[in-house]
C-alpha cells in the first residue's frame, strides 16, 4: 500500500467515529504510522486528502456513466458509495467544512449531466448545457445530502427509483423545448 492509501486508509478509520474537523495531522499520522512530514509531501491539509478520496474512490468510477443510457448506473454506483461509506460521508458533512461533500457531490452530479447532455445532443449550445448541468446538479446533489443526513430512512431502492421517476427524459425535454 502506497503511502497516499495509507493515509487515507487510516484517515477513514478515524472518521468513522469523529468528524473530519476535529482530526489533527498529529492524530492522522501517529495512526498511520507515518511522520508528519510525510503527510505534508502528499497533501497540504486534512481536506485535501478527503477531496483525493472521493475523487479516487467514486469521481474516477463515474467518468464511464456520462451519456443517456449511463447516468442511472452513475446514480446507482454513487448511492453505493455513500450507502457503503455511510459514517465518512456523514463526518465529511458534520464537519465545519461541510460544503466539501456537497461541492464534491455537485461537481459529480454536474460532470454527469453535462455528459448526458452532450450524447443526447452534441451540437447543444454550452450556455444551455451549463444551465442545465447547473441546475440538475444541485438538484441532485441536495437531495443526496437530504438522504444522507436522514441516515438514509429511505431505503436505496426507494430513493433510486424516486430519482428516476424525476429525472428520467427530463434532460431531452427541456432540449427539446430549446430548439
Amino acid at each position: 500500500m502506497d503511502t497516499k492509501q495509507n493515509l487515507a486508509q487510516n484517515l477513514k478509520l478515524l472518521m468513522a467515529t469523529t468528524p473530519v474537523d476535529h482530526i489533527t495531522v498529529n492524530q492522522l499520522t501517529q495512526q498511520a504510522n507515518v511522520a508528519r512530514n510525510t503527510f505534508y509531501y502528499h497533501f497540504a491539509d486534512i481536506n485535501e486528502l478527503v477531496a483525493w478520496i472521493y475523487n479516487r474512490e467514486i469521481v474516477s468510477q463515474l467518468a464511464s456513466c456520462q451519456k443517456e443510457q449511463d447516468w442511472a448506473k452513475g446514480l446507482d454506483l454513487l448511492l453505493r458509495y455513500i450507502e457503503t461509506n455511510r459514517h465518512f460521508c456523514l463526518n465529511t458533512f458534520h464537519s465545519l467544512n461541510r460544503d466539501l461533500l456537497g461541492r464534491f457531490l455537485y461537481r459529480v452530479a454536474f460532470n454527469m449531466v453535462t455528459g448526458v447532455v452532450d450524447d443526447l445532443q452534441p451540437d447543444c449550445p454550452p450556455t444551455l448545457r451549463d444551465e442545465m448541468a447547473n441546475f440538475y446538479g444541485w438538484a441532485l446533489a441536495t437531495q443526496i445530502i437530504q438522504w444522507l443526513v436522514t441516515n438514509l430512512q429511505e431505503s436505496k431502492v426507494e430513493f433510486y427509483q424516486r430519482m428516476h421517476r424525476m429525472l428520467n427524459g427530463t434532460l431531452q425535454q427541456v432540449l427539446d423545448n430549446n430548439r
